[in-house]
């Protein structure tokens, strides 16, 4: 009877065992499906997912937080807003222990979209630079999807910061990235984006080939009515330029082909930018009637600057100077209110960059306590507790050392006060027996020691709040143009934002020697970046590279910093001033 009970009680196990095996395998198609649907569908995948969602309580922890990160993906894709990273960095951190490299960069690259959704753009930033270094392009299943997603978020946020170089940058490999999913359209329409850093550059004939590369490729394709839509800035140029042909030709085409017009004339909402594009070619053209209609149907959709310009343009023809001086105000008002609205921004970004160290410190902290929270076994604690050991003797080593100076210092300076105090005590009975000559030799002696001990005063106080080179040597942004400079970096040429983070490291590390660089004569931005690199031990060479600069403009920054630092209007002399000057602040 009990044998057969015990065979009953193996059955059902046997039997539970195979129904969860069938559940997992449910799920795990279910989520297969999700993710095959999310390029195209991703409606469709949120749907899939949210539909897995309700037996979440049954998934493993690994299969969880896949679950998750492509329910956030699918969010992502739909335009969904995320109001916090908290899920995103434990994402992150789980898949940088368990996941695959597409897992890795997929969860890097959603923290990023996370931190710029709740307005923190640096640390954005560095999460994609994070996700772009677990990328491996050399495997044949890269997920350039989300390479392509990263850098077009990288993009937007260098337009934002107003840095064309590296918007430019972003949209190239952006580029490349749809090129290997093999939809030529796509490809060419990304192009077009290059027209936005180009145009900032002022480099306009770089953007009318743009423009014509797009259309002749769309037209190539068979979509005219798109190629015909990007046609605008170029009609804005040749008018510009007064190649009001060429301006004509294209009007014809976009305001026919394009599909952007209704019967009426008027234009789909969101390219009402083309109202002022037309006026100025109408008033070019002499039909300054119709520029003014045009103008003024711009100021309905706000684009109060460009139109009160062109208004201006109009009764300056009309030679009305009431009206000339009344939209004169109005230009002059409008461009106040534009330029305000940048300078906030650049502040903010500003803002962003200076606090950023602080908050990358705590998002580190918010992780490293995660992990700990985890990672529970033996062999990790030993390692940790080795790392320990180790920084507290380095540590202990370094105080010790400091130490030691301190106290020789205090020795010393012990020594000159009792000293003066038997000089003066033998002054005090000299000066009471008139002894003039002993007296002199005395005052002389005590002066001596005086200056003495405020020197010493002087050295203990600099001993005890000295600049820390090696502090700054050892940061991650140190590092990373450590690395440049031995050509171990897929980009050895810093981007500008490299260079901001560089310099407020070492603002950090070095507070009075960078203090120091902005003096009566403040150091230009090369001459900074010069003496930065060279405390970090750079050659010429690698400076010139680093810079994108000449061998002689290197050799006459280095003059100029060394003349307004340290009066010597000498470059090789500059990097052991600049080291002896550390080793005496």
């Amino acid at each position: 009877m009990k044998a057969c009970k015990r065979k009953i009680a193996f059955i059902v196990i046997v039997l539970c065992m195979l129904l969860a095996c069938g559940e997992r395998r449910e799920y795990k198609e279910a989520l297969s499906r999700a993710e095959a649907a999310m390029g195209d569908h991703p409606d469709s995948a949120l749907l899939i997912l949210d539909s897995l969602g309700q037996h979440e309580k049954e998934f493993g922890r690994h299969f969880r937080m896949q679950y998750l990160l492509h329910h956030m993906n699918a969010e992502n894709k739909t335009d969904v807003k995320f109001i916090s990273d908290s899920l995103a960095k434990e994402l992150a951190d789980h898949f940088d222990s368990h996941g695959t490299t597409n897992e890795r960069v997929l969860a890097h690259y959603l923290l990023g979209r996370a931190l710029s959704d709740i307005g923190e753009a640096p640390a954005a930033l560095q999460a994609y630079y994070d996700a772009l270094a677990i990328a491996d392009t050399t495997n044949k299943d890269c997920n350039y999807n989300t390479l392509k997603g990263i850098y077009g978020q990288m993009a937007q946020i260098f337009h934002k910061q107003n840095l064309p170089h590296d918007e430019i940058w972003a949209i190239k490999q952006y580029i490349s990235c749809i090129s290997k999913t093999g939809n030529m359209e796509k490809t060419i329409v990304a192009n077009n984006q290059l027209i936005r850093p180009y145009y900032l550059l002022n480099e306009k004939d770089t953007v009318l080939q743009i423009i014509n590369k797009t259309y002749l490729g769309l037209k190539k394709l068979g979509n005219s009515k798109r190629a015909a839509s990007i046609l605008s800035p170029a009609i804005y140029i040749y008018t510009e330029r007064k190649q009001l042909d060429k301006a004509k030709q294209l009007i014809d085409i976009f305001e026919s082909e394009s599909g952007l017009f209704d019967e009426k004339g008027n234009i789909v909402h969101g390219r009402e930018h083309y109202y002022i594009t037309k006026g100025f070619y109408k008033l070019a053209i002499n039909q300054v009637d119709s520029a003014e209609l045009n103008f003024r149907k711009a100021i309905q959709y706000d684009k109060k600057s460009d139109a009160y310009k062109g208004l201006l343009e109009v009764y300056l023809h009309k030679s009305n100077l009431d009206s000339v001086v009344y939209y004169s105000k109005l230009n002059e008002a409008a461009l106040d209110t534009l330029h305000n609205q940048m300078q906030t921004a650049a502040i903010h970004q500003m803002s962003e960059l200076y606090n950023y160290n602080r908050s990358l410190k705590i998002a580190e902290q918010e992780r490293a306590k995660a992990r700990e929270s985890r990672f529970v076994a033996w062999g990790i604690a030993i390692l940790a507790l080795i790392i320990i050991v180790s920084l507290s003797i380095i540590y202990s080593r370094y105080n010790q050392k400091k130490e030691k100076k301190i106290k020789e210092l205090n020795t010393s300076l012990n020594s000159a006060k009792l000293q003066r105090r038997e000089v003066q005590e033998e002054l005090k009975q000299l000066k009471a027996k008139d002894y003039d000559a002993l007296i002199a030799e005395k005052d002389k002696k005590e002066k001596e020691l005086t200056r003495t001990i405020e020197g010493l005063q002087e050295k203990l106080g600099r001993s005890q709040e000295e600049d820390s080179l090696e502090d700054f040597s050892n940061s991650k942004i140190a590092q990373i143009f450590i690395k440049k400079a031995e050509l171990k970096s897929e980009r050895p040429i810093p981007t500008e934002a490299e260079w901001k983070f560089l310099v407020l490291q070492f603002s950090k590390d070095l507070p009075s020697t960078y203090q120091s660089f902005g003096g009566n004569k403040a150091l230009s931005t090369l001459e900074l970046r010069t003496c930065i690199l060279l405390l970090l031990d750079f050659t010429e060479k690698t400076i010139v590279m680093m810079t994108q600069s000449t061998s002689p403009t290197v050799s006459q920054a280095k003059a100029r910093a060394n003349e307004k630092l340290f009066g010597e209007k000498y470059a090789p002399s500059l990097k052991n001033n600049l080291l002896s000057s550390l080793k005496h602040v």
